[in-house]
């Protein structure tokens, strides 16, 4: 399979031509076209890196390489690369990635939600509103969208949000929790294009996990829905989170054997995050020596699964290093998140709002974040773990501040002080 990858988005490159060929494992590439040396190594290295991993999943489709990239190659491959380029070697930031919150109900009250505390005073978005919403967001190169919430499966039209992404220029997947993921939603949700879902696993203990979700069969409720998702030919992956003490006793690899049992294609270790109801617990996040436990227990696993179950960690993205010096932190470069309620905020973790997409476009919010003098520039780390950033903007709001919490009231505070 051949596709040819163009560059609608950089004037410079509007002759030159990629085309991307997988062969099994392999993909080749064949340039057309004035290209600058740089940018033609850095081209080769991109896919030189995912010819070196094992795809997931091979398909006349593509090679499926993990639930937050299109398959490779293919159109919407074509406009992630495109965007990539923008973004690393022009250095005119577009976004690969959104998150957008569909509810805020859920069935649980589990002890990390980062939505906890946030304001419900406004109506959430209704269909058309998202549908607009998704509409602005594929306009700015968008090629991966993912519904949370809450939970998004009690939203009684999901379905129809998910319709809104066509697949030949983004992904689509869900967060959920899979308490509601039924096997006849479960194939709802594929035949309206639903690309994978992403369940929420926090323990591989089911006592523990209940525990931490807050209601006994939690943990049963997850293995049901991976069933459910697979069997409906969805992609399944696993979110979990990491801390300093599941880092230390290798909750990772314990978790990580019960998802290649099941079929998992995936799983997401996010770092814990201070935040929402987080900041309420007494839980020691990842410190220096427990995310090199966590990197060398993701390396030793990804080895052993040897592409059959992937296995990505926050602390990789933001560790700086090979292809992840691409990566980093997320927000205001790769993603931005967008609340039930319209609120546009850098990523889903953090209780800052730039604006709201019901005042004005996904466009123009997204500008704006990036003329800001906090997302003006790439961070290789997470800003949300960053001492200084939570000093200057997440400490600093006030108690009674409505979350998310317009960053604009930092700057209008500096202006009075100045």
């Amino acid at each position: 399979m051949k596709h040819e990858y163009r560059f609608p988005n950089i004037p410079e490159l509007k002759d030159v031509s990629v085309f991307v060929e997988n062969k099994g494992r392999q993909l080749k590439t064949e340039i057309k076209g004035k290209f600058p040396l740089r940018l033609w190594l850095l081209t080769k290295y991109y896919f030189k890196v995912f010819s070196l991993i094992r795809p997931i999943v091979q398909s006349p489709e593509g090679n499926f390489y993990s639930l937050y990239l299109p398959p490779i190659p293919s159109p919407a491959h074509a406009r992630l690369f495109s965007s990539t380029i923008s973004s690393v070697y022009y250095k005119r930031e577009l976004p690969l990635a959104v998150t957008i919150g569909v509810t805020d109900d859920c069935q649980y009250a589990c002890v990390h939600c980062s939505a906890a505390g946030r304001s419900k005073v406004k109506p959430i978005m209704s269909l058309e509103e998202i549908r607009l919403v998704v509409r602005e967001c594929l306009d700015i190169g968008i090629s991966n969208i993912t519904f949370t919430g809450g939970e998004p499966l009690l939203r009684d039209d999901l379905e129809e949000c998910v319709a809104c992404v066509p697949p030949e220029l983004a992904t689509s997947q869900v967060f959920t929790n899979a308490l509601a993921l039924t096997a006849k939603r479960a194939r709802s949700l594929k035949a309206a294009g639903l690309h994978g879902v992403q369940i929420s696993l926090d323990s591989p203990s089911p006592e523990v996990h209940d525990r931490l979700r807050g209601m006994k069969g939690a943990f049963g409720a997850v293995k049901e829905g991976v069933k459910n998702a697979l069997d409906a030919g969805l992609f399944v992956g696993i979110s979990t989170y990491a801390t300093r003490r599941t880092a230390l006793d290798k909750n990772l690899s314990k978790l990580v054997s019960i998802c290649s049992e099941w079929g998992v294609h995936e799983v997401s270790a996010f770092d814990a995050i201070n935040t929402g109801r987080l900041q309420e617990q007494d839980v020691e996040l990842l410190d220096t020596f427990s995310r090199k436990v966590l990197l060398k227990e993701a390396r030793a696993l990804n080895r052993k699964h040897r592409g059959r179950l992937r296995v990505v960690t926050q602390s990789w993205t933001n560790s700086g290093r090979g292809f992840a010096r691409l990566i980093g932190c997320l927000a205001a470069h790769m993603q931005f998140h967008i609340t039930s309620q319209g609120d546009f905020t850098p990523c889903d973790f953090t209780p800052l709002s730039i604006g709201n997409v019901r005042e004005q476009s996904v466009q123009e919010n997204w500008r704006q974040l990036l003329l800001h003098a906090e997302y003006c520039k790439r961070s290789t780390k997470c800003r949300m773990q960053d001492p200084e950033f939570r000093k200057r903007y997440i400490e600093a709001i006030p108690e009674d501040g409505e979350l998310p919490y317009s960053v604009h009231n930092f700057d209008h505070r500096q202006s009075d002080h100045s």
